[in-house]
C-alpha cells in the first residue's frame, strides 16, 4: 500500500524592500514563517537606520542579510554540534547495552 502524498498547495506573500515589491508563491506551511521572517527582518532594518543615522536604507538591508546569514551559519554549527554529542550518545549507550549483554 502506497502513501498518496497531497501537494501542500501555494500562498502568495508580498514582500516589499524600497520602493519594489515582490509577490513570492510559497508553500502554505512555510507562509508564517516568511511572514514573521519579513517582519523580523524589517525591524531589524530600521534599528540599523536609527543606529546613529549612519547607515541608509541599502546599507541598513545589506547590515540585515548579513546578520541573517551569519545566524543561520551559527545555527547550523550549533546544530551540527547537537547531532555530534547526541551520536557519541547514542554509541556509549550502544557500547554500555552490548557489554550488559555479553556479560
Amino acid at each position: 500500500m502506497t502513501k498518496s502524498k497531497i501537494p501542500n498547495p501555494d500562498v502568495s506573500v508580498f514582500i516589499k524592500l524600497l520602493d519594489r515589491g515582490f509577490k513570492l508563491s510559497v508553500p502554505a506551511d512555510q507562509e508564517k514563517f516568511y511572514r514573521e521572517g519579513y517582519e523580523v527582518f524589517l525591524q531589524r532594518v530600521q534599528q540599523h537606520k536609527l543606529r546613529g543615522k549612519v547607515y541608509g536604507d541599502i546599507e541598513a538591508i545589506a547590515l540585515t542579510s548579513i546578520e541573517c546569514l551569519v545566524a543561520l551559519q551559527r545555527n547550523q554549527e550549533q546544530m551540527n554540534n547537537v547531532i555530534m554529542a547526541f551520536k557519541n550518545r547514542v554509541e556509549k549507550l550502544d557500547e554500555t547495552v552490548t557489554s550488559a549483554i555479553e556479560s
